[in-house]
């Protein structure tokens, strides 16, 4: 797990993980200049955004999850 700045959250630096093959799905539509492999998710709870691993302004947000 890595520590980074996350717009989102902001205050202290967040934990950010690799993203699962499903996150890595959403990411490869969205962001099409980067391999999926080259963004990271912020862990906080509710936190929703991801960013690429070496520039935090390359990023976004996933959907919020779907309600049943």
């Amino acid at each position: 797990m890595e520590f980074k700045r996350c717009p989102s959250c902001g205050g202290p630096l967040q934990a950010f993980r690799p993203l699962t093959d499903e996150e890595k799905e959403h990411v490869r539509k969205e962001k099409r200049n980067h391999p999926p492999e080259a963004y990271v998710r912020c862990t906080r709870e509710g936190c929703r955004r991801y960013q690429r691993n070496w520039n935090w302004t390359d990023g976004g947000w996933f959907p919020p999850p779907e309600e049943t």
